[in-house]
């Protein structure tokens, strides 16, 4: 039976004020129909003791919230039967006392590693002795973060530490958890206080983000199930780059320090470090990270090879979008796999979206490749061409015998062979032509020429994982990754940084 207080979406009319009074604990809104609605009703209840009592057992998380709201308000321990009904962070935004964490495990021994992480955030090191649990990485830097020295001095002297909180799927592994490094992922106290600001919901129209559509954004961590939305946004957490550039090209320690790390993976998918990137990865892509994906399998057969063996749909999962880019990765795949030679993965059942159009950058494959792949796919008799054009091989361009194509030609005109040039321009006289304009596939124009020269950087302003993000979408099937900024940051000397002296760089040449 539908509660009172939900109403069907289209019934819906947006108001902030009874949004804005959910989260001060204020009342309940008269519609609980919406996502955004809810999330802010769970946030109003986590932060204000006794408020959103009537919603209990409406819904799983309205029922965990008033049960974490019960343990971190200190009050009685609340009934909880079903396992949907325990709370995962029971820290924030307020900590239980120690009589309330003694009774939570004599009463639920199994959130005693909750308690764990509770005695950590807020320092109550005789508890922490009390529980005799394993040496855990996410008490471990939430200790860290929070300057629990001693329990943090407890768990890292141990040879070996467990990994029994997993907050990207706010579970528990507490029967035989696995062995891990503190790798920096948990959600600690201070990236929960990263707030955002929500919006109108909006319709569901075709080119919308979703964050539009909701009215918020989806997170990569929700301990609280309230995905951190408030009134105001908070300002972005900084980096401190003297932790994270010595990172970028030195051995990774065996355990991570307090670090942003998306900037460490983003560099480890760009330059398709394999051990680096598998250790650091997220469960979810981050931003950037599909660009930097396909720069590093373009430029290492390895990192290619790495990735022809994995179960893509395991790995690559978006927190913003149900859209899947395996097909950009199998093409990239694709791409590598021919400029080394090998056409294993090309049959004619290949799928067109997976035939990749860039086969000769950063590295051109022997010209019999060039002719069998023609002859196999004659809808790539195209990249074919223009590989033998970079490549200059004028023989097999010739036995390929494509028609005029306004991309070719883009290549012929900056090749220093002006045979491939004079062929096209015959081939339009015939009217052999493919009568292309690539409107949306303006990148295709871009030559390899363009591709060879540098980027613009600097080694001024302030480094994030932004830094490391598409700068010019062209060059790998149209995305390309660019670390300039990063780069030249780490080679300048400190003293050269400090004297002033700007670099100077021009942009990237028009294309005409």
């Amino acid at each position: 039976m539908a509660h009172p207080r939900q109403s069907a979406l289209e019934d819906f009319r947006w108001h902030p004020r009874p949004v804005d009074d959910a989260i001060n604990g204020v009342r309940i809104p008269d519609f609980l129909g919406l996502e955004l609605v809810q999330l802010c009703v769970i946030a109003g209840i986590r932060r204000n003791a006794g408020f959103g009592h009537e919603l209990r057992g409406l819904t799983p998380r309205f029922t965990r919230a008033l049960n974490a709201q019960a343990i971190m308000y200190s009050r009685d321990i609340p009934d909880m039967h079903d396992p949907e009904d325990f709370p995962y962070c029971i820290w924030y935004p307020s900590v239980p006392d120690r009589d309330t964490c003694r009774k939570l495990v004599t009463r639920y021994p199994r959130m005693k590693y909750q308690v764990g992480r509770v005695c950590a955030v807020a320092n109550y090191e005789d508890l922490y002795k009390e529980l005799d649990i394993l040496p855990e990485v996410g008490i471990a830097e939430e200790a860290r973060e929070n300057g629990s020295e001693a329990i943090y001095s407890a768990i890292v002297k141990q040879p070996v530490k467990y990994a029994v909180f997993n907050d990207y799927s706010n579970s528990l592994v507490v029967e035989n958890p696995p062995i891990s490094p503190m790798n920096g992922d948990t959600c600690v106290t201070a990236l929960l206080e990263m707030k955002q600001s929500f919006e109108r919901p909006r319709p569901k129209e075709q080119y919308a983000p979703k964050a539009h559509r909701n009215g918020f954004e989806s997170r990569m961590f929700d301990l609280c199930e309230d995905m951190s939305v408030d009134f105001k946004e908070s300002e972005r957490r900084s980096i401190d780059q003297s932790v994270v550039l010595p990172l970028l090209y030195s051995p990774l320690p065996a355990d991570l320090p307090t670090v942003d790390k998306d900037m460490l993976i983003l560099s480890a998918a760009y330059h398709g470090d394999i051990d680096r990137y598998v250790r650091l990865r997220r469960p979810k892509k981050i931003q950037g990270e599909l660009a930097c994906l396909i720069r590093g399998i373009y430029h290492d057969p390895l990192f290619a090879k790495f990735w022809s063996l994995q179960p893509l749909a395991e790995f690559w999962s978006s927190q913003s979008s149900t859209r899947s880019d395996d097909w950009r990765i199998r093409r990239a795949i694709n791409a590598r796999f021919i400029m080394s030679n090998d056409l294993s993965r090309i049959a004619p059942t290949t799928s067109v979206s997976e035939l990749p159009y860039c086969i000769w950058f950063p590295q051109p494959a022997y010209w019999t490749v060039y002719e069998h792949l023609a002859r196999l796919r004659p809808d790539m008799k195209l990249q074919a061409a223009r590989a033998c054009i970079v490549a200059d091989y004028q023989r097999s361009f010739e036995i390929i015998d494509p028609p005029h194509d306004s991309a070719l030609v883009k290549e012929a005109q900056v090749s220093l062979n002006p045979f491939y040039l004079k062929y096209l321009q015959a081939k339009e006289v015939q009217g052999d032509t493919t009568r292309k304009d690539y409107d949306v596939e303006w990148w295709k124009y871009y030559t390899t020429k363009h591709a060879l020269m540098p980027s613009p950087s600097s080694v001024y302003g302030k480094l994030n994982a932004s830094s490391i993000g598409t700068t010019q979408t062209w060059i790998y099937d149209g995305v390309e990754a660019d670390m300039s900024d990063v780069e030249v940051q780490i080679c300048t000397p400190e003293e050269v940084k400090q004297s002033g002296i700007r670099e100077v760089s021009d942009r990237y040449p028009s294309i005409e």
